[in-house]
């Protein structure tokens, strides 16, 4: 009987072995695949050619170029300041086009670079002006920007609105006779350092087709929130158009199709060509189509406008020239910012905000909360240098020629002669 077992329990250990051995094969042969698709399957969700992704994709590849963001502050500066500008103001226009793209936002970092160049140039830009308070009353005030740089005229802005807040608990600040501004986040910033709630708001020239309609009435009219919490801070930086027009100009640089459902050409029909979008077609509504909802995205654009440039008295959605160095003077932007100092609320704001903000990211599954993929872009930055598009480091080559400045070292290899001229330079 034990001999019996004995063979019952051999015969059992081999069939075990053998077992284990099949699934080992089975496995050995199987999972490396599996593995491959599971990596494929993130790589595609992360530069899927269908999202917003699609203009970071390329920044982490073999082409693209770093740059320590103080050598990259000082070299745009030098190149604003031939095309015209003071030093100061050449300075900080230069810091918030990095700003961008150390937050892996390249549709509003150097991107721009040749358009206001190309602006200065033309005279349609005061690159000297300086902009003035032209109004305060109690919380409220007015700036006119002289049709300076819009950066100029955005830090007296928000600085104006800082000082007020301090003195009232609250501040709104409304500019006109100003231009691009840059990137939202870099004005919501500044309040967010003092420890403040900051938003910043401005129109641009048309770019979104409205609900319902065929041509172009509403800008992108970004709306950015930001908000100091404990140890930690939320900031909502957002286009209220699908996208923000910077990421068609980028892919247009790089060569890749619009994704669809971001634009449309000029008889109002689904299109993925950059240069007809920005040229002759326009931007959906955020939200998309009617069927999707996109009459919310064209009400938010519309707030913004009646923040930015009705309250200010600048120029009003379809009665904004086109941003193109061919139009007829100054586009005259308008912008609002308003800080909130929340010790004048109920104590203890930093602290619920920051527990909230915990908890969404606690929840299951991969949960962010705004502006957490743009601290990871900064956190690489500060340790690796900025990341950009080799065709818009290419650009940066070219203006650095034409105004005879120096360029950095990782830029002296690239072929100036391949650079893209804007889409806004007729």
């Amino acid at each position: 009987m034990c001999v019996k077992m004995g063979g019952s329990s051999s015969n059992s250990s081999s069939a075990t072995v053998l077992a284990a051995a099949g699934v080992g094969v089975v496995i050995g042969i199987g999972l490396p695949p599996l593995i491959r698709r599971l990596y494929r399957t993130i790589e595609t969700t992360i530069h899927r050619k269908d999202t917003t992704h699609a203009v970071r994709a390329g920044l982490s590849s073999a082409t693209s170029i770093r740059l320590e963001q103080s050598k990259l502050d000082s070299f745009l500066s030098d190149v604003f300041v031939e095309a015209g500008c003071s030093k100061s103001n050449a300075d900080l226009v230069a810091s918030v086009l990095s700003f961008a793209d150390s937050r892996g936002i390249p549709s509003h970092g150097c991107n721009r670079a040749d358009t206001y160049i190309n602006e200065l140039a033309s005279g349609l830009v005061d690159g000297n002006a300086e902009p003035v308070v032209s109004r305060s009353s109690g919380c409220c005030a007015v700036v006119d920007g002289r049709n300076g740089l819009g950066a100029v005229t955005s830090r007296l802005a928000m600085e104006t609105a800082l000082s007020l807040a301090k003195e009232h608990g609250v501040a709104i600040v409304v500019c006109h006779s100003s231009n691009h501004y840059g990137a939202a986040g870099y004005w919501a910033k500044m309040a967010l350092d003092e420890g403040c709630i900051g938003l910043s708001f401005t129109n641009t020239s048309p770019f979104a087709v409205p609900t319902g309609g065929k041509t172009r009435a509403v800008g992108t009219n970004p709306f950015c929130f930001f908000a100091p919490a404990a140890n930690d801070n939320f900031q909502l930086d957002m286009a209220t158009t699908v996208v923000p027009v910077g990421k068609i100009e980028v892919l247009d640089r790089i060569g890749k199709p619009v994704p669809a459902g971001w634009g449309v050409d000029r008889e109002g029909g689904n299109c993925t060509n950059a240069a007809e979008i920005c040229k002759a077609g326009g931007l959906y509504p955020l939200g998309g189509s009617e069927e999707t909802a996109g009459y919310k995205g064209y009400g938010l654009g519309m707030f913004v406008e009646i923040m930015s440039s009705v309250l200010s008295g600048a120029a009003i959605g379809p009665d904004v020239q086109s941003w193109t160095i061919s139009r007829d003077g100054p586009v005259n932007y308008g912008h609002c910012f308003v800080v909130i100092d929340p010790a004048r609320f109920s104590a203890g704001f930093d602290d619920r905000l920051g527990s909230y903000l915990d908890r969404m990211r606690n929840l299951p599954g991969n949960v962010k909360v705004a502006g957490d993929p743009e601290k990871e872009y900064e956190r690489d930055a500060a340790e690796n240098g900025i990341l950009l598009h080799e065709s818009v480091a290419t650009t940066l080559k070219a203006l650095a020629s034409k105004y005879d400045v120096q360029v950095p070292s990782e830029l002296e290899e690239l072929d100036e002669t391949k650079s893209k001229k804007s889409l806004y330079d007729e």
